[in-house]
């Protein structure tokens, strides 16, 4: 079957890791399970110019692990579909003292790093 003319999927990267994690790593209960993949995925928000405060971070990361659960549970008893899981790479971006305006975002791959940035 060709992909030719066919637009790439653009996968909620959650998704990406929570496959990646079931596929090519064992675990002996799903809480490590879900908590690994939910901490990855807070590495994975630091790597990109998302902002999460640092009061914030346990909720969130609780709320990940919540989430990553419920993926496993669907997975096991077959109620996943990728398309569930699509991005449209539609983000808001906000001026000040201009309307908020719809752009499309790319977001990085997984695991790969800011450019243009210098540490310092």
């Amino acid at each position: 079957m060709s992909t030719r003319g066919k637009q790439k999927l653009n996968l909620d990267p959650l998704f990406q890791l929570f496959e990646f994690h079931l596929f090519n790593r064992s675990y002996d209960d799903s809480d490590a399970f879900a908590k690994e993949v939910a901490e990855e995925y807070i590495a994975y928000l630091d790597s990109t110019w998302a902002h999460l405060p640092f009061h914030t971070r346990l909720n969130v990361l609780k709320d990940l692990e919540s989430e990553a659960h419920e993926l496993l549970v669907k997975k096991m008893y077959g109620c996943v579909a990728t398309t569930d899981y699509q991005n449209f790479g539609k983000a808001l971006r906000v001026k000040k003292g201009e309307e908020l305006e719809a752009f499309d975002f790319e977001p990085p791959a997984v695991g790969e790093e800011k450019k243009g940035q210098v540490d310092k």
